[in-house]
């Protein structure tokens, strides 16, 4: 295996010689694994020791540790302690024994991995897919380790330090969603969490969906991931557009659109081009490779958000027991969502129960395959449009999201506006979006600049 015996020496000596260094070790030597030799790993583990109890390092304080653990011996003795500080005139080259003691243990750490993929592919019990996103998460979990423990320049702390106060300043601690009362009720989405958004079809699961991860997008600039196993994504962009624009669909799709309308349009299209929005449109999506999708992305640093419409459209390789296999689903986005650390929002269907008469609202119960997806959601969001129900023109923008379930908060009910015609929620406050009306200006930025009339056809 790939090891530097004396290196390892070395640098223990050097920490014997100048006590001074170990905050440098501490920050680099995160496991037994770096060391190759079993009595330097309980040498260091006798020299964390100390340091947590801010006690002073040398041969006697640290044979004295080792004699607690009652590790002396396999240590070498205070002989072999004794040892290594002699063998060290100096600590000067701290930081390249640091560095090179860590790849040999990077590599020893790939060989191990690699052992274990090569095993588990040659055991017929074990599935290929399943072998693959072992070997991807344990590859992924070594680059990862590498990136956090490298030493980085302040100013790469300073920004996201600045960040944090801002966003704590204003009380949001997570992706915005844009619906002021539900991001007052969460504080925003929060990394970890699995929010399931349910509602019968044709209610708005979508809708809402598309609004939240255009929110995050365009107004706030997270970067979202959108899996759309049901909607080809020129039907996504067709709405995004139209939402944006707030320019109704059916005229887009008839082609019949004023040149007011053009002009708006074409200022939508910049602001949604620009924001770090990602949609796959493949229908046959399934678990692993959604999982593989979205660590590549949160690898490359472009995913704060991840939504999936809808769940129990996911290929599962187990359709003879559709519970069991959509249960391992739920289970994944949920190990998806703590690995990533970011908010998984998975859209699911509610079965017919929520239709019969007298039924005044869903429940959890509701949701199909219900039993292993409300254990492992830490939010169960409901849309409610009670127009789909009455058809009468007072419900006609009416809308509320029920959060059923909320793990680290309070259930609510929040009332919103849904306008049809552009497919989009809004706060129930906001009185602009309420009249549901095409005939608006020039297509406003957030900085009050407008955009001129210019042809339409490059669209």
């Amino acid at each position: 295996m790939p090891a530097d015996v004396e290196a390892e020496r070395c640098l223990l000596g050097g920490i014997l010689r100048d006590p001074e260094v170990m905050g440098s070790a501490v920050m680099t030597i995160t496991d037994d694994d770096f060391f190759y030799v079993e009595r330097h790993q309980l040498i260091w583990n006798a020299l964390c020791n100390l340091n947590k109890s801010v006690t002073q390092i040398d041969i006697v304080t640290l044979s004295s540790e080792l004699s607690k653990m009652r590790k002396l011996t396999l240590a070498g003795g205070r002989e072999y302690i004794a040892a290594l500080e002699d063998a060290v005139a100096s600590s000067a080259n701290f930081p390249w024994l640091l560095e090179h003691l860590r790849k040999k243990a990077v590599l020893r750490k790939l060989i191990r991995t690699s052992n274990d993929i090569i095993e588990h592919a040659m055991d017929p019990s074990f599935a290929p897919d399943e072998v693959l996103q072992d070997a991807e998460r344990d590859i992924f979990a070594i680059a990862d380790k590498q990136v956090r423990n490298t030493l980085k320049s302040i100013d790469n702390f300073v920004s996201p330090l600045l960040e944090r106060l801002r966003k704590r300043q204003d009380g949001m601690t997570g992706v915005p969603t844009g619906i002021t009362e539900l991001d007052n009720l969460t504080n925003g989405l929060q990394n970890s969490d699995l929010i399931i958004l349910a509602a019968r079809p044709g209610v708005g699961k979508t809708s809402f969906a598309l609004t939240v991860a255009a929110n995050a997008a365009i107004r706030f600039n997270k970067s979202v991931a959108f899996f759309s196993l049901e909607m080809d994504g020129i039907q996504l962009a067709q709405r995004l557009l139209c939402s944006q624009a707030q320019i109704d669909q059916s005229r887009l799709r008839t082609g019949k659109v004023s040149e007011d309308e053009k002009r708006k349009l074409i200022a939508a299209v910049t602001p949604i081009n620009q924001a770090p929005l990602y949609v796959d449109d493949n229908a046959d999506l399934g678990i692993m490779e959604l999982m593989s999708k979205a660590r590549q992305l949160k690898h490359k640093g472009q995913l704060d958000l991840l939504i999936i419409d809808y769940l129990q459209l996911m290929k599962t390789g187990n359709e003879e027991n559709r519970a069991v296999a959509i249960g391992a689903i739920s289970r994944g986005l949920k190990i998806l969502a703590k690995e990533l650390q970011i908010p998984v929002i998975a859209l699911a269907q509610l079965s017919r129960k929520v239709e019969e008469k007298g039924r005044e609202r869903p429940q959890l119960s509701d949701l199909r395959e219900s039993g292993s997806i409300e254990q492992d959601a830490d939010m169960v969001w409901f849309v409610e449009r009670p127009f789909v129900q009455t058809h009468k023109d007072e419900d006609r923008y009416k809308a509320t999201l029920i959060v059923a379930k909320h793990r680290n908060g309070s259930v609510r009910d929040i009332d919103m506006t849904f306008v049809p015609e552009y497919t989009t929620f809004y706060d129930a406050t906001d009185m602009q979006q309420q009249d549901g009306g095409d005939d608006g200006g020039e297509y406003q930025y957030e900085d009050g600049g407008s955009v001129p009339a210019t042809d339409f056809g490059g669209y």
